[in-house]
């Protein structure tokens, strides 16, 4: 329960004292970095809106830099339009080797203090970029995320995860970022292992351990596939592998960011592994006891029962992420190797 009990009854984060006057308005300019792999459909639209958005920001002074990793869609031709008409600078890796590789080929590029990370496929709301750039005015900020958004029907469970995430922010940091849109100040980044799948919990880990802040901006939207789309069970797999890879080769740098954000790492990634299997051993044990069987069935299923008529689909979508989640640590071995689809 520290977790949750965390994000209500700590208290807000203050912003610092000191003011960060160019930031906001990206007046030493910003770079915006985009790995892009056979997204001939979709990266023309892209580029023009984010030059949309750094206009309706007023920014004039950008770039956008479009790394293709070993694209053989037709996207290439596409970004050497563009580049030639100077809208982006392109560059090509021939040979596809990662997304974590092409962000870091993008970001030596860059020359300008603040980046914009961007995947391609996703669309955004009015004036996101505005809003993350926003919230620089404190130096104490390190990065800004956007809140994503899921089309169709409302999700129950993403509005929870979206609302646990800005209650994080507040708190101290969130978990994570949307590696679709964020703003990070370029100093707060580093190299990225080219093997890396989650870089952009990653990246937002190395903001937090240089004593800097990661906040949500939930008037950023991103907007993505539908609920059933978004969470297919290959998204699963490499997220659950993503966050073993985590605890085996990056304890530092979990070490690093302290015992409120450690919890909220926890809360925020690894307690839905964890909790169902604890609740299984409990059941098992329960079955043993005589003075606790009883008081352990009858509350947890008087809660299930409660929480179904209350919230059914919520309770549908939780069951179906829960499961799906374990089922995925039975089938690591399958994602040893991350192949970069979208």
């Amino acid at each position: 329960m520290d977790y949750f009990l965390g994000l209500f009854i700590l208290p807000d984060v203050q912003p610092s004292s000191g003011v960060d006057s160019r930031s906001p308005g990206a007046l030493d300019g910003i770079s915006a970095v985009i790995a892009c792999h056979n997204e001939s459909k979709h990266i023309s639209r892209k580029v023009y809106e984010i030059i949309a958005q750094f206009q309706d920001a007023e920014i004039s002074k950008y770039e956008i830099i479009v790394v293709s990793d070993g694209s053989d869609d037709g996207s290439n031709k596409i970004l050497q339009d563009l580049a030639d008409k100077n809208l982006i600078i392109y560059d090509l890796i021939s040979e596809r080797k990662g997304k974590p590789n092409a962000l870091n080929r993008a970001i030596s590029h860059a020359k300008y203090p603040l980046l914009l990370c961007s995947d391609v496929r996703q669309t955004f709301s009015e004036k996101a970029v505005f809003f993350l750039l926003s919230h620089l005015s404190d130096p104490h900020i390190g990065a800004v995320t956007s809140q994503l958004e899921l089309e169709g029907d409302a999700s129950p469970t993403r509005r929870l995860m979206n609302g646990l995430k800005h209650r994080e922010s507040r708190k101290g940091s969130t978990t994570g970022m949307c590696g679709a849109l964020y703003v990070i100040r370029k100093s707060l980044t580093s190299v990225l292992p080219t093997d890396l799948i989650l870089d952009d919990l990653v990246r937002a880990l190395v903001v937090m351990k240089a004593g800097k802040r990661v906040l949500l901006e939930p008037r950023a939207i991103v907007n993505d596939v539908n609920w059933d789309l978004f969470y297919s069970g290959r998204r699963q797999g490499r997220i659950t592998a993503g966050l073993v890879q985590l605890l085996r080769e990056h304890q530092s740098l979990i070490i690093s960011i302290g015992l409120k954000q450690f919890i909220f790492l926890y809360g925020q990634k690894y307690m839905k592994y964890v909790s169902p299997v604890l609740f299984l051993i409990a059941s098992f044990v329960a079955m043993f006891e005589n003075h606790v069987r009883v008081w352990h069935f009858g509350t947890s299923g008087a809660l299930f029962f409660l929480l179904l008529l209350w919230r059914p689909k919520f309770i549908g979508e939780t069951l179906r992420l829960v499961l799906s989640y374990l089922a995925q640590i039975l089938k690591l071995d399958q994602y040893r190797k991350i192949k970069w689809e979208r």
